[in-house]
């Protein structure tokens, strides 16, 4: 909870100052008997004077918010008023009641077919979340009830949003937002509905199915019961094929950086081959919630259709030259818009207090780091930090992997870090040091080791969000991924993301018990995204950057073939 004046924040005090405000703010312009407030604040165990010391919180709350009046005067905004106290406010100068007052707005602009409109307040009143409301409370009772009373609600304004986007043909947008959403509520049959239709329009059938597969057996395992008749009935018609596809396709959103802005202005583009005409140019970094990102449609000859890129506009046609390198060290990066797009709001969402652990995985050289670095570099942009280490092998010393991540921590907040981690640094010995050391080996017992570790990323992450990327995750030591394991388990409400690339797990054999990493890429809490090859338009596009001559569509059909869509195959081709 956060009181600002103008962009200046007020110093509320400490956390039961804080809750007398809360207290107050959940009745807005109600008053709030003396008794019923002493006993939310201080339960069966009251001071000695009760009364006495609510009229001393009073007076520390009134000081905190006495910004409009006379120096050193008292804020008007508490009043006492028999047979309570009532905090007299504007309902728009507090975030929820704006939230709440958009949704319901945006309601009756729904019931008016006006989606557009609908779709825009409820994309405002979406962008007041900071996280969980009211987080640091809910020890109080009515504190906790508002949290989670918000919470519902904010579910029910996503899923309203979701069905306004739909309504617009936006359906990369849906899946993009409703993807992880989906992850943290399996059993929000509604959300999970629109997500299903959604991956349907994309042509992704057999997505759409198994997640209402995984839905039907979360809700038979945790609560006994089958899905619900409108979940069912969204089922059946994917199955026949019956379901709508809406009016008009989706939303096309060409990815550039601002020197390609130049071009583009002198240089149309020709329409996208599906329709529509409308675009929006957006720069990935900027992370626009209302972003519509599709997937690369164009028919395989539609040479000024190349897919977009992120962070390189790729518009040229098929056949214009291109100088050639002089190594081919890379490739731009190329028809991973929907990955992308999904990953940039999985992170939005863990840096701003919904931590969790995403994990991207595919056969080697299929362009898993490469996403990454793209999804990184959003989060750099965006101002985060991002600690990104290699994991070095089985045969490494013990938590070789987050020895690394803490070294890293160490340096960029010095500070921060040494307050932290001072109680923990015998427990954890060579792990702290900057010289690198088998010393961890050691240590003992290791549960202690990991919850060490584990108290020190959440501490630090509470100071200041940030991002763990780990690389090559199927070649972490066995304690390294124990710790992963512990770690994840602590992430809800966490400011904290923890992004991982793996190779695909092999096949698993009857009665071969499952793996750490097994058990982190199966676990509900975890958004897995596996990586296939590109499509013969994303090959198209990067052939073009490439090859200082015209390449026909049966050379392009070849390489695509040849490589079957992975970035190192073609780099090798090429």
């Amino acid at each position: 909870m956060v009181a600002l004046h103008g962009t200046r924040e007020l110093s509320l005090g400490a956390p039961r100052h804080r809750a007398l405000l809360g207290l107050l703010m959940v009745r807005l312009n109600q008053v709030v008997p003396v008794p019923q407030l002493i006993e939310e604040l201080w339960g069966d165990r009251p001071p000695r004077r009760p009364t006495a010391a609510l009229h001393t919180y009073i007076c520390h709350l009134r000081r905190a918010l006495s910004f409009g009046a006379r120096p050193g005067g008292p804020s008007m905004l508490v009043r006492h008023q028999s047979p309570g106290y009532v905090l007299a406010l504007d309902p728009d100068q507090v975030d929820a009641h704006r939230f709440e007052r958009l949704v319901s707005q945006a309601r009756r602009d729904m019931a008016a077919q006006n989606h557009r409109v609908a779709q825009d307040r409820l994309s405002a009143a979406l962008a007041l979340w900071r996280g969980a409301p009211y987080l640091e409370l809910v020890d109080y009772a009515p504190m906790a009830e508002e949290s989670a009373r918000l919470e519902q609600a904010r579910l029910a304004a996503v899923e309203l949003h979701a069905e306004a986007s739909l309504a617009l043909g936006e359906n990369d947008a849906v899946v993009a937002r409703l993807l992880p959403e989906s992850q943290r509520h399996p059993m929000r049959e509604c959300l999970i509905a629109y997500l299903m239709t959604g991956l349907y329009r994309l042509g992704r059938q057999a997505d759409a199915l198994q997640l209402f597969e995984r839905t039907r057996a979360h809700l038979a395992e945790e609560l006994g019961v089958d899905a619900g008749a409108e979940l069912q009935r969204v089922h059946a018609a994917i199955l026949r094929q019956e379901l709508p596809f809406g009016d008009r396709p989706a939303t096309r959103v060409d990815v550039t950086t601002s020197e390609d802005r130049a071009d583009a202005t002198a240089s149309p583009q020709a329409e996208h081959p599906t329709g529509g005409g409308h675009k929006d140019m957006v720069t990935y970094g900027a992370r626009t919630a209302r972003s519509a990102l599709s997937h690369e449609r164009a028919e395989p000859n539609a040479g000024a259709a190349v897919p977009h890129t992120a962070g390189v506009s790729h518009s040229t046609a098929v056949g214009h030259s291109a100088r050639v390198p002089h190594a081919l060290t890379s490739l731009p990066f190329v028809g991973r818009t929907y990955e992308l797009a999904v990953l940039g709001a999985w992170a939005d969402a863990a840096l701003s207090g919904e931590g969790g652990l995403a994990a991207v995985t595919g056969q080697s050289g299929i362009g898993k780091t490469e996403l990454t670095v793209e999804v990184t570099r959003g989060a750099r942009e965006a101002g985060h930090e991002v600690i990104g280490v290699s994991c070095p092998g089985k045969d490494g010393p013990a938590y070789g992997v987050w020895a690394r991540i803490l070294r890293q921590l160490s340096h960029t907040r010095p500070e921060a870090f040494r307050t932290v981690s001072t109680r923990y640094s015998g427990l954890l010995g060579g792990l702290l040091s900057d010289v690198p050391s088998d010393a961890a080996e050691d240590v003992q017992p290791p549960f202690l080791v990991e919850d060490a570790v584990c108290v020190i990323l959440v501490a630090l992450a509470r100071q200041k969000p940030f991002l763990l990327v780990l690389d090559d995750l199927q070649s972490a030591d066995c304690s390294s991924l124990n710790l992963l394991h512990l770690l994840t388990c602590r992430l809800p409400e966490v400011p904290l993301g923890v992004l991982v690339t793996s190779a695909d797990p092999g096949p698993a054999s009857e009665g071969t018990p499952q793996t750490t990493l097994d058990h982190l890429l199966n676990s509900a809490r975890t958004l897995i995204l596996r990586l296939g090859g590109l499509s013969e338009q994303a090959v198209a596009a990067l052939v073009a950057t490439h090859v200082d001559a015209d390449v026909d569509a049966e050379a392009t059909l070849a390489l695509h073939k040849r490589s079957g869509g992975s970035p190192c195959a073609l780099r090798r081709l090429l």
